[in-house]
């Protein structure tokens, strides 16, 4: 791999950007914000610190073209776009969680840019930043299924590879772009032994770790990632055997694993899963010693052999394609059906669309109920409750289009085609405009962006600081790679960069400050300390004004001293701040049912409740809302 000597501030800006990766993808908290005031504020620290130090001439970064300018531009609106629809949003504190993960992802195509001061290593530097990383995380998925106590807990049943992503086919997105980075290493990067057979092995661990992910935007993700790199990294002959000698050993391993229900089927016992991962984890680590062994028949075998090998590779890839369609066939999975998909190893090869055609129709009336300006950013868990036809939660359509559609509307959609054109037009020409080993480490790094998208047409990627932040960054890599440095600006930029990460600080911050308060006031209400529970209530409210989370408690506080009337005002209150959110007024109508003991108050909180969502799991029958229904009925409420 390239040293980072040279200059001691690109040198430092190269390692503070390894950092910052290994936290994203290692430490990300999947989906949920938990992470993102530390991950997301490390990453604005980090690209406000480049950017003001640009702006004082301490450090040069790229001139964009139009292309990237216009990628940068359409990026930075649609984070805008989403803080903007907090103004009109079903659910504002949702939109403003959006808000955050969009702003602390957008940094990381600052600290891409940053790393262009590495001027002829940028590529090179940034590839082997995340082949190391991903490398890491893929490890560590593994040995999560090879020592049972170090990935999920039995009792979540959790039978694919997800850690640390804590997503299957999240971590399947990572094992795509491993495989190019790993061909890179192992083929063109250096003609050293151990950094070939390093890049072999990653090879093979992505696609081990692919396998058991058992996604199948992942496999469709590996194959274009290959192909690309086959097209346009050069040595293609070595690379394809380089990919055979990493992927038949994966393949036998994974092969092993789906015979033992213990490791891919949910149910099996703690004994069973600690004894059949031992038996895994030696597999794969022989595994990887054979392919660190082999790593070096493709430079061995090649040379006045290149016909045979091209043909041999051909008849592989051939049989490769003929038995999964056979093994698809056979298994009776190439039915498409659209209910829930289940997870055991005949996944991988089904065509099962896991209940998305409903949330991508679901998705769509969102947005056509709303055209301009969707439902807000991040809120679909809210909006669709009024058009669902069942009972399931879901937090998102699985469908990052569909999913900036119903939250940001047209204008939403329409920033992120320009996003998406822009810089695959960029893209396209930083790949023609660098040569030599940077052209090379620019293609491997151009797999996780094209996998990224195509996972992002059926999946939630939008919603990873672990998935987005990286490809971010090797997106901000390609932009500026080859193009002119330039550093200055003055005080006045510099100053607004400061003040303008304080604001993203604090905006990050108090969220979580304001969910840390409601945990501290629901404690004191637990312990019978209602003062305590008021006064963490009213300060988490004026952290997070868009939450009804602090109105709950203030409630239930207000109700507990015998305030009525007090406690109904603050219930009342997070109704008319989210009144399209059914859990607002079933949460009125629980204060009423049995605190007030106002039966037509309740009825009528739990009547507009499931007005706004029919098909909600609380409506059991015999239930609060039957109950209170029969006492209006039967004239016992409502005077």
């Amino acid at each position: 791999m390239p040293n980072l000597g040279g200059s001691s501030v690109p040198s430092a800006i190269a390692l503070l950007a390894a950092a910052l990766l290994a936290g994203a993808v290692l430490f990300g908290g999947g989906s949920g914000d938990s992470a993102v005031p530390w991950v997301g504020g490390a990453a604005v620290l980090l690209a406000a610190a480049v950017l003001v130090a640009r702006s004082l001439g301490f450090v040069e970064l790229p001139r964009l073209e139009r292309a990237g300018t216009a990628a940068v531009a359409s990026l930075a609106a649609l984070v805008a776009w989403a803080g903007c629809s907090i103004a009109w949003s079903v659910a504002g504190d949702h939109s403003w969680s959006a808000l955050n993960k969009g702003m602390a992802s957008a940094c990381f195509i600052v600290v891409g840019f940053a790393c262009c001061s590495l001027r002829s290593r940028t590529t090179r530097v940034a590839g082997s930043l995340l082949a190391l990383t991903f490398g890491a995380a893929l490890v560590w998925a593994l040995a999560g299924k090879a020592i049972p106590s170090l990935g999920p807990s039995d009792l979540l049943g959790v039978t694919r590879l997800q850690s640390p992503i804590g997503y299957a086919n999240g971590l399947a997105l990572i094992a795509d772009a491993a495989i190019g980075l790993g061909l890179w290493l192992g083929v063109v990067a250096s003609p050293r032994r151990e950094v070939r057979a390093a890049g072999v092995v990653l090879v093979y661990v992505a696609v081990l770790s692919l396998l058991l992910t058992s996604s199948r935007a992942g496999e469709l993700g590996a194959v274009l990632v290959l192909a690309i790199w086959l097209r346009l990294g050069g040595a293609r002959l070595e690379s394809g055997l380089a990919a055979v000698v990493a992927g038949l050993p994966a393949g036998l391993v994974a092969g092993w694993a789906f015979s033992r229900p213990a490791l891919v089927q949910s149910g099996a016992t703690h004994a069973d899963r600690v004894h059949d991962g031992a038996i895994f984890a030696v597999f794969a680590v022989v595994g990887a010693l054979v392919v660190a062994a082999a790593s070096v028949l493709p430079a061995r075998v090649l040379p006045g052999r290149e016909r045979l090998v091209g043909r041999l590779l051909v008849g592989v890839a051939v049989v490769a394609v003929v038995a999964g369609v056979v093994a698809v066939a056979v298994s009776g999975a190439s039915r498409v059906t659209q209910g829930q998909c289940t997870n055991d190893p005949a996944r991988g090869g089904s065509l099962c669309l896991n209940n998305r055609l409903h949330w991508w129709g679901e998705a769509w009336r969102i947005f056509t109920a709303r055209p301009v300006g969707g439902a807000g950013a991040g809120t679909f868990e809210v909006a669709r409750t009024q058009v669902r036809r069942n009972g399931d939660v879901v937090s998102e359509p699985h469908s990052v289009p569909l999913q900036v559609l119903a939250g940001g509307g047209v204008v939403g959609g329409a920033l992120l085609v320009v996003l998406v054109g822009s810089a695959g037009l960029a893209g396209v020409r930083s790949l023609r405009r660098l040569d030599g080993g940077e052209r090379a480490a620019a293609v491997a790094l151009t797999g996780l962006p094209v996998a990224y998208t195509l996972h992002a047409l059926v999946d939630f990627d939008l919603d990873f600081l672990a998935l987005t932040g990286p490809m971010l960054f090797a997106a901000g890599v390609l932009l500026g790679a080859g193009r002119p440095l330039a550093r200055g600006g003055g005080i006045l930029p510099a100053l607004t960069v400061a003040g303008v990460a304080l604001a993203a600080l604090g905006s990050l911050a108090s969220p979580w400050l304001a969910g840390r308060k409601v945990d501290s006031a629901t404690n004191a209400l637990g312990s019978g300390n209602l003062a305590a529970a008021i006064h963490d209530a009213n300060s988490a409210r004026g952290l997070d004004p868009l939450s009804p989370d602090p109105l709950y408690v203030l409630g239930e506080a207000e109700s507990r001293s015998g305030d009525i009337a007090a406690a109904r005002s603050y219930f009342e209150r997070a109704t008319r701040l989210q009144p399209e959110n059914t859990n607002t007024w079933y949460q009125l109508g629980q204060f009423e049912f049995y605190s007030s003991k106002d039966l037509c108050r309740a009825y009528q909180a739990f009547n507009h409740a499931y007005t706004l969502d029919p098909y909600g799991r609380e409506w059991t029958k015999g239930g609060l809302l039957d109950q209170s229904r029969d006492a209006v009925d039967n004239r016992r409420a409502c005077g």
